[in-house]
């Protein structure tokens, strides 16, 4: 696989690579085991039965994924690091709502499902984006649908890019937290190698800055 920073130049990379090249900056990982894997996810849900309406097509990723794979969120060990490796979630059954969101939109790319990632304040979510209104489920409960909790102006794709931004800062501050100052560092340079606009990089900058301050 490409490095973080080849892909992170891309215009419009998938998050899949995305997420498993930060992965791989930070500890050996299997990239090939885990594509395959998404494969296999997106396999099973086509021998279900996909169905024809947007809900209907939902209601088998929650099935498929939420229910007979376990893929849920983890509550005992939220901020654990391994919680935001794609290939570990997809192991281990469990992450955060980000990754998790991830393996869902990443599954759908592979079925043609209008499905894109949805960063909300404190959550993260994945969103059907076809004809009419948005449809907003919560992977981290396993695909519950989310209903009149989002206003319509926030329910609106995020970027790629910005997802990894996320990601990355997920993992700063989970190894902040834990003493790891070589991966914390190491993630928070990640944020750099993104096309970010210029007010995120100024804060960017002032925050690797910071943190990497307190090496000396």
């Amino acid at each position: 696989m490409q490095s973080f920073a080849d892909i992170a130049r891309l215009d419009s990379p998938h998050l899949d690579q995305l997420a498993l090249a930060i992965s791989a900056e930070l500890r050996p990982t299997d990239c090939d085991a885990a594509l395959a894997e998404l494969d296999r996810l997106a396999e099973l849900v086509v021998r279900e039965g996909l169905g024809g309406e947007p809900h209907e097509q939902l209601a088998v990723l929650e099935e498929v994924l939420g229910r007979r794979e376990g893929l849920l969120g983890d509550v005992e060990d939220y901020d654990n690091p391994d919680n935001s490796m794609l290939d570990l979630v997809l192991s281990r059954r469990r992450g955060l709502p980000i990754l998790l969101s991830v393996v869902w939109v990443e599954v759908g790319r592979r079925l043609g499902m209008p499905l894109r990632g949805v960063g909300l304040p404190g959550h993260y979510v994945a969103g059907w984006f076809g004809d009419g209104d948005p449809i907003l489920v919560d992977p981290f409960r396993g695909g519950a649908l989310i209903a009149d909790a989002v206003a319509p102006a926030a329910a609106v794709p995020t970027s790629p890019h910005l997802t990894a931004l996320r990601m990355c800062s997920n993992l700063v501050a989970a190894y902040e937290r834990r003493g790891d100052i070589g991966r914390m560092l190491t993630a928070a340079r990640l944020r750099l190698d993104l096309p970010l606009d210029e007010r995120d990089r100024r804060v960017m900058e002032f925050e690797f800055k910071r943190l990497s301050a307190r090496t000396n």
